[in-house]
């Protein structure tokens, strides 16, 4: 409601736009960003859950490995397992952090 009565969409329903043309690119681009946001780090989460998953039901893959080389204390798979892990959290807030840069055109100006 209350990016109805924001100046940006009356600006651009002055401008001439419809109201739906005027609530999308005013509206519900600067509504997504927090989204996007909150969903990225959701994701990552997730993502970070799959040692407990992993190690639960014995699937095998990169958390499964993990807990084991932590048992067996198998430094080198150690470091990789986290490496894989770390560079994916970077990718996947690299990827979030893009994507609110699309959708925000104050990010852009800065």
């Amino acid at each position: 409601m209350r990016t109805l009565q924001s100046p940006a969409v009356a600006f651009a329903l002055t401008r001439g736009l419809s109201l739906r043309q005027a609530l999308w690119h005013h509206g519900v681009r600067n509504a997504l960003v927090p989204i996007v946001t909150y969903l990225g780090l959701q994701l990552v989460i997730l993502i970070e859950g799959v040692v407990v998953v992993e190690s639960l039901f014995a699937w095998p893959g990169i958390g499964h490995a993990l807990v084991h080389a932590v048992v067996a204390r198998d430094i080198p798979m150690l470091q990789g397992t986290a490496l894989a892990m770390g560079l994916l959290f970077v990718g996947l807030n690299t990827a979030v952090d893009g994507l609110c840069l699309l959708l925000d055109p104050r990010a852009r100006a800065a």
